[in-house]
Parts: structure tokens; sequence; C-alpha cells
């Protein structure tokens, strides 16, 4: 760009950018510019025709030594456009806006053209207005380049000046490389008096691998190890109660927590507050080997180790700062104790949740938040058909297995209630209570097992350890005694199933214990009627007493509920389902079947039973006396050749299918024998004799009592005495029949 010519920054474009149209052919682009006066008056800004703007000397001329001295610099033309461009642009936008106004404004109302002359008028303004400005400031572009060449032409030196610099000290520095060195004497005479250099840096000796020591050295290396740790276990290094068990040999400590871990650690330095490197960590807490692999879990050793080693030297820098931080081993018992029991439960996760697909399928639910590991639910009988299904309600939890990790509370001071308030707030008391508090768990397991029989409230059996290997044995079996409600689970052989199987079994003894009582407490049924047994996997039948404690944990012994409907000739033994929760009622194989015990009536009564499980006495009385009956027509028909009445009335609610009563309809001469009104009763309703209502209801309660159902009420015509006269009354007489009629009664 020439010294004449005058450009603007392109920023100064961004209020007109909308100006940017092309030229149409209707403007002609040579306008003259006004020109404006110098503050000074030695020179005046023109325009040619092209709009580009160039300088006019004044009255006083210009220096041409400075012209000369502007030429020289460099040019730097870098963001800026010419003023001529701007004012073109413009001119156009406003000429273009203004012939769209004119081609729009007669299809438009008179408001809305004033409206948008106005908006036109405003707008353009605004643009000359900033326009104006513009031509203003331009008078001083001139300078502004100036001192923009000026700077271009520093920056230039600049770079010429380090490029020298840099040149020069390359030089500088391959000068030595071209120049011979003196002779090392020195050394020279050093390494053939000495034998050796001894001036070889130490990094050297570092890097080059130590002799191997020998056997003797090894074993003297490891004896100083393991004098080191036994000095810092003895002289005060708080070690957990459950880590007492420990070994030191070969340079290592190894603590054992049976039923959850074993950690072997070592000391890289002879310090105090160096903290513990840790060479191995195994976790004793795995599922049954005899498992196929899809129940067991990796258990990620190598990740442990890390977290465990960074919760060592984490403590052994907050030892170093404060004092009531917990030591290194005690935090690193928290840790691994937490990690146990968090395999734990993600074993028994896994497996129970590959048991619902298999033999469970629809009877069992595994429930484990993926944001909360900590929490496990197991819900089992979960089937609508199942006898603890009666007196649930909908949502209700019940069946359940809960695992959740929980803070243990805080053990109370030692002699607390002996020591004065004084001394309880003494530091050193605090310091005492707090070592002994650390060496404590803080994170435990408990398990609540809710069971629901479907007889009376559900029971709720709750269990909290503080160690893995406290579930490894019961709580209450005994060789003489069995719980009705505990677990047991093996950490080191973790077996959801035989978990499942002995929850099972324990709730279906619970049921059966609580038929056995409701039946005796009955009165129908007395002691010797009723036998709680246990059928063995041998097949031998043992009562309670007999059973053995590998029987009982092992639930291989299937309880079983014999009650006898005939003392000596005929029982039925009832057994819970340990996989869907149902009773089930089947013949006893102690006695002959008997051919009156259908299947139909056995599946009849396990339905009823199985909706209804507190009326069992009920229904075992029921089919007692059905029984019963049958027998006695079968009897009656081969002896006396009686033969009973038979009816079509509605069948007893009680069992169907059971043998009903034998009654029929009343015929309509009965109901013309009595022109009294008859009372409402609902003991004798249909009865087979010609006899009034009164006279029934009476008889039955003459004979059985008012309590006794008309199904247990048998009515024998004898064969012959169709048609016989019978004085009535003193109207005459009439026809009759003879009957036989047998109550049975509950005594």
């Amino acid at each position: 760009m020439g010294h004449d010519m005058q450009r603007v920054p392109s920023t100064t474009l961004s209020g007109s950018d909308s100006a940017s149209q092309t030229v149409t052919s209707h403007m002609d682009t040579r306008h003259a510019a006004s020109s404006q006066s110098l503050p000074n008056g030695t020179s005046q800004a023109y325009h040619d025709e092209r709009g580009q703007p160039w300088m006019q000397n004044g009255a006083s001329g210009g220096d041409t030594a400075s012209s000369d001295s502007d030429a020289d610099l460099p040019q730097v033309d870098a963001k800026m456009i010419p003023l001529s461009i701007t004012i073109s642009r413009l001119i156009t936008y406003a000429y273009t806006e203004l012939v769209t106004l004119v081609d729009t404004l007669p299809a438009r109302t008179d408001a809305d053209r004033r409206s948008e002359i106005l908006k036109y008028t405003d707008h353009m303004t605004d643009m000359l207005t900033k326009l104006l400005v513009l031509v203003r400031w331009a008078k001083h572009a001139p300078q502004i380049q100036k001192c923009q060449n000026a700077i271009a032409y520093l920056d230039s030196q600049n770079r010429y000046f380090d490029c020298a610099v840099d040149s020069i000290y390359a030089a500088f520095m391959s000068m030595p490389g071209v120049r011979m060195r003196n002779y090392d004497v020195s050394n020279a005479a050093e390494i053939l008096s000495t034998g050796s250099y001894q001036r070889l840096p130490v990094a050297i000796k570092r890097a080059v691998l130590p002799p191997k020591l020998s056997k003797h050295q090894v074993r003297e290396t490891l004896e100083a190890i393991s004098g080191i740790i036994r000095k810092r276990i003895l002289c005060g290094e708080p070690v957990p109660l459950a880590m007492r068990r420990y070994v030191i040999k070969n340079g290592r400590i190894v603590f054992t927590v049976p039923g959850e871990f074993e950690a072997q650690l070592t000391l890289l330095q002879y310090e105090d507050n160096i903290p513990w490197h840790i060479v191995s960590v195994r976790v004793l807490v795995a599922g049954d080997p005899l498992l196929p692999s899809e129940q067991q879990i990796a258990v990620n050793t190598r990740q442990i180790v890390e977290f465990a080693q960074q919760i060592l030297v984490g403590a052994s820098t907050q030892n170093q700062d404060s004092s009531v931080q917990p030591p290194q081993l005690v935090q690193l018992y928290d840790f691994l104790h937490q990690q146990c029991f968090t395999v734990l439960l993600e074993t028994v996760y896994k497996q129970a949740s590959v048991l619902r697909r298999a033999r469970w399928e629809n009877l069992l639910q595994v429930e484990m938040a993926p944001g909360n590991r900590s929490l496990l639910v197991i819900r089992y009988w979960t089937s609508s058909r199942a006898v603890a299904a009666a007196t649930s309600q909908p949502g209700d939890k019940s069946n359940i297995i809960t695992f959740q990790l929980s803070v243990l509370p805080v053990p109370r001071p030692i002699h607390a209630p002996a020591l004065s308030d004084e001394y309880k707030e003494d530091a050193e008391f605090e310091r005492i209570e707090n070592d002994r508090r650390n060496l404590i768990p803080k994170i435990g397991l408990t398990v609540t097992w809710t069971a629901n029989s479907g007889l009376a409230a559900r029971k709720v059996w709750t269990r909290t350890v503080s160690h893995t290997n406290e579930l490894a044995a019961a709580t209450g079996d005994t060789a003489k005694s069995i719980a009705d409600f505990d677990l047991v689970l093996d950490p080191s052989s973790v077996n959801t199933e035989q978990l499942l199987r002995q929850v099972t079994w324990r709730h279906a003894r619970s049921i059966l214990k609580s038929l056995y009582e409701l039946m005796v407490e009955s009165q129908q049924f007395n002691e010797s009627a009723v036998e709680l047994l246990y059928t063995a996997a041998s097949g031998v039948t043992k009562s309670e007493s007999e059973l053995t404690v590998e029987e009982v944990q092992m639930c291989t012994a299937i309880p079983c509920l014999r009650a006898w409907y005939r003392q000596g000739e005929g029982a039925v033994d009832i057994t819970v389902d340990t996989y869907t929760g149902r009773v089930v009622v089947r013949a006893s194989e102690a006695v002959a079947a008997s051919s009156s015990l259908s299947e139909a009536m056995v599946g009849q009564l396990t339905d009823q039973l199985n909706r209804q499980p507190w009326r069992i006495a009920a229904l075992l009385v029921d089919m007692r006396s059905s029984l019963a009956l049958a027998d006695l027509d079968c009897l009656v028909h081969r002896s006396l050749g009686l033969r009973a009445q038979t009816s079509h009335a509605a069948q007893p609610r009680t069992l169907p299918g059971f043998v009903v009563s034998s009654v029929s309809q009343r015929t309509e001469s009965a109901a013309h024998a009595s022109q009294q009104p008859q009372p409402t009763s609902n003991i004798a309703t249909n009865f087979p004799l010609r006899i009034s209502q009164q006279e029934a209801d009476a008889l039955v309660r003459g004979v059985s009592g008012s309590e006794n159902p008309l199904s247990r009420i048998r009515f024998y015509m004898v064969e012959g005495t169709e048609g016989v006269e019978e004085q009535v009354g003193p109207a005459g007489s009439a026809c009759g029949e003879w009957y036989i009629m047998v109550a049975m009664t509950d005594r």
C-alpha cells in the first residue's frame, strides 16, 4: 500500500457487515468525499475517482527525510482494507434497502408505510453516523501505519539478532571438537599405580548387579529381618485381636484370620514409621470346590494388594502427623475384613442367581442393588400355592433371607460405672479406650430370616456376626435339641443350595410342629395319634431325639407328620415340599392302604390344607367321618341288604369329592303333611322321611346334638316296607317306610 493510501482496520466493519452486498448497476460509484482539514492545517485529505484517499501537503510542506525513512520501513497491510471499499459497500447497502422498500410499500397500509420508512431512516442514520466517525478517525491512519511498520521492522531486527546469537553459541560449542585435547596424564598415572579408576560415578555401581549372595548370607539376612519384625511387633505395634495368630519366619510375618484371609508382610527398611510391605494376600472365603465353575467367582487378589498397600502408606503418613488415626495393621485388618464379607455376599449372590435359572426356577428371587453391594435379599417359596401364602398379604415380605453389612456397636468402656466422671474425661482414658476399640472389628454381617408358616404371626430370626467363621457353627443344634431357626454357612466352602436346603428344612419342620400342636390342642386327636417323625436317607424312620448332629446340619432327614385317623388301622403322612413350600399329604406306608381312601380324596385334602392349614384337625375329622360312612355303606349293603338313600342336594363345602350324606329331597306329599308354618333351621333341611321340619330338627338334636353336620348322618331304608300302612293320626292311615338312621359324632 502506498504512503498516500488510507486504510482502516477490518474490525471496524463489524457494524456494517450487511452492507457487503454486490454493487448494483443502478449505483454510481463515483462519489466525492467531503474534505476534512487537519487540526494543524498542514495537510488535507482528498479522494480520487476510485474512492482511494490520498494526502496533500499543506502550506508548511513535508519533511523529505521523514518520507525517505518511512519508505525504508516494511509495509504491513495485514487486516487492513481501503476506506473507499467501506463507503462503497455502505452506499450500495443503503440503495438496495431503499429499492426494496419502494417495491414493498404499495402493498402495505399507511401506518405500516410510515413505520417502515421510519425504521429505514433510523437504521441508515445509525450506519451513516458510524461511517462519519470512521472517516474522521481515518485522518490518523498514516500515523498508525507508520507505527505498525516500525514495529514490524523492530521484530525483524530482533529475529536477526537472535539468529546471530544462536550461531555464535553454536560455533562456541563446536570449537572444542576441532582442537586436540591434552593428554590425561594424572588419571593415567593413577590407573597404572592403583590398578583402577577411583572417580567413576556412583550410578554405575547401582546399575551393575551385585554379586549373588551365598546361602549362609541369605539365611543371616532373613534372620535379621525376622528379628526386626519381631522387635516391632513386641515393642508396641498394635495388632488387632483377630490377627493375633501369626508366624514370623523367613523374613516375613504371616497373619492368619480363620475363615477370612491370610496376609504375608515384611519390612524393607529398619525404621519405626516405615509402612509394612505386603508380599501376598490370600482370601479364604470361596465357594464350594465341588460346585461347577459358573457358580464360582474370581477374586482379584492383585487389586486387593494394591489398595491395601496404599492404605498402609497413607496410615504411616497419618500416624506421623496425628495420633488419633488407627495404626497400620488396624487399618489393614479393617479393609481386608470388609473385603472378605463382600466376597461372601458376591459368592452367595452368584450361586443363588444360577439356582434361580436352574432347578429353583420361578420359586426363588435374588435381589442386590448395583449401587449397594452390601445388601443381599433372597426370597424363597414365592409360589402363591405354597402353604406360607395362606395368610400372606400383597407385598408381604415373608420367607426371605437378608444379608447386610452393618456397623458393629461401640463396646462399653471397661469398668465404666466404677469410674468417676473426671477420670472418664481424662485424655489418657480416652487414648486407652480408643486403642481398645481399634483392636476389635468395626464391620459385621447381619443375617435376618423372616419366615411365615401360614398358621400364626411370622417369625423373625436375626444374627449379627463379627467374623465370617462364626456362621460355620450353629447356635442351638445339639444332640438333644434342634433350633427352629438357625443358619450354618461355611465361609471357606460356600454352598448357597445347601443354605437354602437347611433353611427350607427348618421352615418345613416349623410348619409341621405347628400343625402337630394344632391337632393336639383341638382335643380330637390325642398325642399317640399324632407323631412327628424323620425319615433318614436310608429309609429308616427316626424320632427327633434319635437324629444326629450331622443329619440335622446336612438336612438329610425329612420331617414328616403322621396322623392316625384310625388308631392302628389308617394314617396319613404330611410333609412339606422344600422347593415349592406346599404341604403334601399321602397315605402312610406304616399300614396297609385303605380301599376307601382314594387319590382324589388325598389330593383334595392337600389343596384344602394348603389354603386353610389351621383347619387341619377339622379336615382330618371330616375325612375320617367320610371314610367311616363309606365303609358303613359297604358293610350294610353286604350284610343286611339295605341301601342308602341317595341325594341330589348340593355337595358339602368342606372337602369336595368325599362321600356325601345319603339324604334326599323331601317329597311333595311330605310338604302337604304339615299345614303349620315351617320354622327356619339349618340343621336338617333335606330329609327322606315324611315328617315335618320341626320333627326333623328335634330328631337331629336329640340324636347327635345341634352342632352335628348333616353330612355325618345316614338313613338306610329297610327293604320290603314300602307302602306299609301305619296310623298317622285320628284322621286315618297313610303309607310309610321304615328307616335306620346312623349318626357320626366326634367322640
